[in-house]
């Protein structure tokens, strides 16, 4: 990730704790202290993630907002969210007609989430529910948008409701140069914020720190 430090590109960082365990979740701004930061995360992406016909590392990655999960200090989750309108479609290949008409319409704009990976040696709701919750507080803080949407696949729509998903906005269909489903789902950012607090706090998960980091272009 390269690029000028700009107001999307701030550190931020959220720990979680349950007894002795901690969930570490950051974003990653392009520092040049982030190189196994991105590592990590490729790594996810090859060995746990959908596989995709994309490299483990994209273009997109640079313009976006990373996020990633440590579990004591070992890489177990990572997200993507990126700021993109219902008006301008050229950036994701597996939008069908149907797919682009059923982007949220807001002018403002929607965060769309991506490559949303859990590894499975900490895939649980809670986890994921962490991950999900960093994602919507910094999206809804970090752009003009309270709108959140992804692409899924159709066995993928129930899980992703419990973690605030709550809306399909389209029917599946096959997707282009794919011979599997996907279909659109959405949600509301602030919705998924308390659901997803929610979930890792009933499962006994503390949020224990919040907040910007030291700035390392300062």
């Amino acid at each position: 990730m390269t690029g000028p430090v700009t107001a999307d590109r701030l550190k931020k960082r959220l720990e979680v704790v349950h007894k002795d365990r901690t969930f570490a979740i950051e974003n990653l701004i392009g520092a040049p202290d982030e190189a196994d930061a991105r590592a990590q995360v490729e790594r996810l992406r090859r060995e746990h993630g959908f596989k995709l016909p994309a490299p483990d590392w994209e273009a997109a990655d640079n313009d976006g907002m990373v996020i990633l999960c440590r579990m004591d200090d070992s890489p177990v989750g990572s997200v993507r969210l990126i700021h993109r309108r219902a008006d301008a479609t050229e950036w994701c290949p597996y939008l069908t007609p149907e797919l682009a008409a059923a982007l949220p319409a807001d002018p403002a704009g929607f965060a769309f989430c991506e490559r949303l990976v859990i590894s499975p040696d900490a895939r649980s709701l809670a986890s994921a529910a962490m991950v999900m919750y960093a994602a919507s507080t910094w999206s809804a803080e970090l752009w003009p948008v309270t709108e959140i949407a992804a692409i899924t696949r159709p066995e993928l729509v129930r899980l992703l409701a419990w973690l605030g998903f709550r809306r399909q906005l389209s029917d599946p269909m096959v997707l282009p140069g794919s011979d599997g489903l996907g279909l659109l789902i959405g949600g509301h950012l602030a919705e998924m914020a308390r659901c997803t607090r929610e979930l890792f706090s009933t499962a006994g998960w503390r949020l224990q720190r919040t907040g910007p980091l030291h700035d390392p272009y300062a």
